[in-house]
């Protein structure tokens, strides 16, 4: 009987490697296209999302805000009021919600996404921008991501890069905005200094992706590399491997890791959107949190956009309330 669950505790480390290396390292090739002359969407966004009901009407009216015209929401099977917030948004053309529950062992749920979105939605949009409902993307001094894209056609893809932010001393959730709840974050000198802190999103031209093998970034047509900084700097594969190439001088997006410590725990011990995975580490993750905690410093660069998302959001309200 020993003998027999020794064996089985074997097989399922190996089962676990080999799905491991199936969910990480093999790229979904998607269809070739070509770029659309007149796309009904200059910048898009893609998303995967799983219960984030009380958050959506902040991000989807704040990147409206800065630029992006259309969203496609990837609901991973929420159970709170997600479908409801959406189906508004839905109504009005601006989000596209796509039922999204895992229905593979062998892929990673969010990259299937990404590439069922550039398959299916690519030709319309000359942009596509993937990242999460817990990171808010915008630039730092333009206008508009619109803006700051218009003067980058030349690129097939922007790799954006990340700002940590902490707690800020939030042990559970506070009630407001989330970009005006936290507002210390891991400065860039010292997210080099630790690399596992330093992560990028990418803006993509749909039409210049070769396949997908990553959530961070693609692999496209005719190049090794994953595509540019802000200032036009090609990146390595993997961009940690060159901290000082990454930069948010220009472009950014504030990635709220943990939000609330309350909310943060919940997170690290239930599940996810990305799909089946390995056992995550919550060690590791918590080292991170521990790390962010430390280096957190004030950081406003977002508050610029407050007073005009303020006004968005009650508008909005405003309509559904006499719609």
């Amino acid at each position: 009987m020993h003998v027999w669950h020794g064996l089985r505790a074997v097989l399922k480390k190996r089962r676990q490697a080999r799905n491991e290396k199936i969910l990480v390292r093999e790229p979904i090739v998607v269809p070739q296209s070509v770029a659309t002359t007149q796309p009904d969407h200059y910048l898009s966004c893609v998303a995967i999302a799983k219960n984030e009901g009380a958050y959506l009407d902040e991000w989807i009216q704040f990147h409206l805000l800065v630029g992006v015209s259309h969203f496609y929401i990837y609901d991973n099977g929420s159970t709170d009021h997600s479908l409801s917030v959406l189906r508004a948004y839905e109504k009005a053309g601006i989000v596209t919600v796509v039922p999204w529950r895992p229905f593979s062992v062998w892929a990673n749920t969010q990259n299937m996404a990404y590439a069922h979105a550039v398959s299916n939605f690519g030709p319309g949009s000359r942009w596509m921008a993937f990242f999460d409902l817990d990171e808010f993307m915008f630039p730092v001094h333009a206008a508009s991501l619109t803006e700051l894209l218009q003067a980058r056609e030349k690129e097939q893809a922007i790799c954006v890069t990340g700002i940590n932010f902490g707690t800020s001393g939030h042990a559970v959730r506070p009630e407001g905005l989330v970009a005006e709840n936290y507002r210390e974050a891991v400065p860039m000198d010292l997210q080099r200094q630790h690399p596992k802190l330093l992560n990028v999103k990418s803006i993509v031209q749909p039409a210049h992706i070769r396949s997908i093998e990553s959530v961070h970034w693609f692999n496209l047509k005719g190049t090794n590399k994953i595509g540019v900084n802000e200032d036009g700097e090609p990146l390595p594969r993997f961009p940690r491997e060159d901290p000082l190439k990454l930069k948010a001088d220009t472009l950014r997006f504030n990635h709220y890791y943990t939000r609330s410590r309350e909310e943060f725990s919940a997170k690290v011990n239930g599940s996810n959107a990305r799909g089946p995975q390995l056992p995550a580490d919550a060690e590791q993750r918590w080292a991170l949190f521990r790390q962010i905690e430390e280096f957190s410093r004030p950081d406003d660069t977002i508050q610029r956009f407050l007073p005009d998302l303020k006004d968005r959001l009650s508008a909005w309200r405003k309509e559904k309330a006499s719609a």
